[in-house]
């Protein structure tokens, strides 16, 4: 994790030399994103518990593409930590199970996240409060999946045998500091092959839902 806080800190340090200044400005910008994660195509009796909640930090490129500057592409790089507290356990097996309420069972994920945005804001040069919709794809490649088990008594943890590399729908909505992000998302998380019995778990998603903050 250390390694990529590094390559994070080292690309956005001489990426920040971005032109707010006269007709050639643009909205380079830091991100910070709190949310929570949302199970989608959960087989029935599978549900969320607790306080699942993710986290992103990145940054994005600008490239305007109209004269006024305020219809650009963004291109980023992101760190995203996620974890979704649920009553579904993974065996070291692989085999599940349904975990009681008091049982904290929880999947840990650490990503790298590429957004790629087609951007439109009423800004101008001097103007940094603004209306802000962005709209694109985000692509999530996995660094490490956890999943960790507190029953009081008995303690474990699986790696999760979570996709490499997924695709989602992102929306960015939002006015100067408060900003709602949703990503819907295309491909499932889990990747178990195609066996008939685990066809249910390949078929389980994650969305998000949640605040981003854009800092200059």
């Amino acid at each position: 994790m250390q390694k990529q806080l590094f390559l994070f800190f080292f690309m956005t340090s001489f990426s920040l030399a971005q032109s707010q200044a006269g007709s050639a400005y643009r909205e380079d910008q830091i991100y910070a994103a709190i949310g929570y994660p949302l199970l989608i195509n959960a087989p029935e009796g599978i549900a969320q518990n607790k306080l699942s909640h993710t986290f992103s930090l990145g940054y994005i490129r600008d490239m305007p593409i109209n004269n006024n500057r305020n219809i650009a592409i963004g291109l980023g790089l992101g760190i995203n930590y996620n974890v979704l507290f649920t009553n579904l356990q993974f065996n070291n097996d692989m085999t599940t199970n349904v975990v009681s309420s008091d049982v904290i069972n929880q999947w840990n994920s650490n990503e790298l996240e590429i957004p790629l945005e087609f951007r439109w804001r009423n800004s101008t040069p001097t103007n940094y409060r603004f209306w802000r919709v962005y709209a694109g794809l985000v692509g999530h490649y996995s660094l490490s999946a956890k999943q960790y088990t507190n029953s009081g008594s008995f303690k474990s943890s699986v790696p999760l045998k979570t996709r490499n590399f997924r695709l989602a729908f992102k929306l960015n909505v939002g006015n100067n500091t408060w900003n709602l992000t949703y990503s819907y998302p295309i491909d499932s998380l889990f990747d178990f092959g195609k066996s008939a019995e685990d066809k249910t778990l390949n078929e389980i998603k994650t969305a998000k839902l949640g605040l981003i903050f854009y800092i200059f």
